[in-house]
């Protein structure tokens, strides 16, 4: 059933990106609709995969790298939501069900069989350490999303100075908005290492790719708060640090193995 529904969910981010990219050609306010009821229909489908996954392995469905990225998807669709509800940024509807998309057809592919969790995973700390770090970079998404957009629209013959504005302020309040769950979840993390290993650090590779990502966020949001980062700066800042984010979360299990080589 689990993949039936992640099937359909696919079908709906697909459609959703379609007539998000027709939006874009036409007028008509049809298809923007139809976009977003798609996509929110994908995503209560996505919400019931993990719930169903989550009744049935008894446990959070964090344990893999397919559960992964099943959540990572579904945080990005609900930040999404969010920031389109109180900034009203309907125009990144492509983008991210482009992006989710691509998350999901990659976890299809992947291993969904259900197993106990190890032992190092037995923790009341696993949930909010997991859900508070893919919250915090499902808004890191929305920023580079931004970052990407800008600089390709700076450098268009007639650039629309209130367009740049608003991609600039739309990026740092994402960031802004990210950087305490990344601090959350590395801080949560340094407790729950200290209870699994007897450890608060261990320089696992994960570990220290993590500690340089939120290094990199922080540099972003002291320049940005204190130096007066300028607004091309700051995009091609924010897209480094969603390279360092994309292989904290999966690179580093393929060139750098560690104690988190399970997730």
């Amino acid at each position: 059933m689990q993949v039936t529904f992640l099937r359909i969910a696919l079908g709906s981010y697909l459609l959703s990106f379609l007539f998000s990219w027709l939006n874009s050609y036409s007028r008509n306010g049809l298809f923007s609709r139809l976009a977003a009821w798609l996509l929110k229909a994908g995503f209560a489908l996505h919400t019931l995969i993990l719930v169903m996954r989550w009744y049935e392995a008894k446990r959070p469905p964090f344990a893999n790298m397919y559960e992964a990225l099943v959540l990572f998807a579904w945080a990005i669709i609900l930040i999404y939501m969010l920031f389109d509800f109180i900034y009203k940024i309907r125009f990144m509807s492509r983008p991210v069900s482009g992006l989710v998309l691509i998350i999901m057809g990659f976890a299809a592919v992947l291993d969904n069989s259900i197993g106990p969790l190890m032992p190092a995973l037995q923790s009341r700390w696993i949930t909010i350490h997991v859900v508070s770090y893919f919250l915090g970079y499902a808004a890191m998404s929305l920023s580079v999303i931004c970052g990407i957009y800008y600089l390709r629209s700076s450098k268009s013959a007639n650039p629309d100075a209130e367009k740049l504005k608003a991609l600039d302020s739309l990026g740092y309040y994402s960031i802004a908005f990210a950087f305490p769950f990344l601090t959350i979840g590395m801080t949560t993390g340094s407790i729950w290492a200290n209870v699994a290993w007897g450890t608060y650090w261990n320089w696992d590779p994960k570990e220290t790719c993590s500690l340089i990502t939120w290094m990199v966020y922080a540099l972003y949001l002291h320049l940005r708060m204190f130096k007066g980062l300028k607004a091309e700066k700051a995009a091609w800042l924010s897209v480094i640090g969603y390279f360092a984010v994309l292989f904290t979360f999966v690179g580093v299990n393929f060139i750098l193995p560690g104690l988190h080589s399970y997730s």
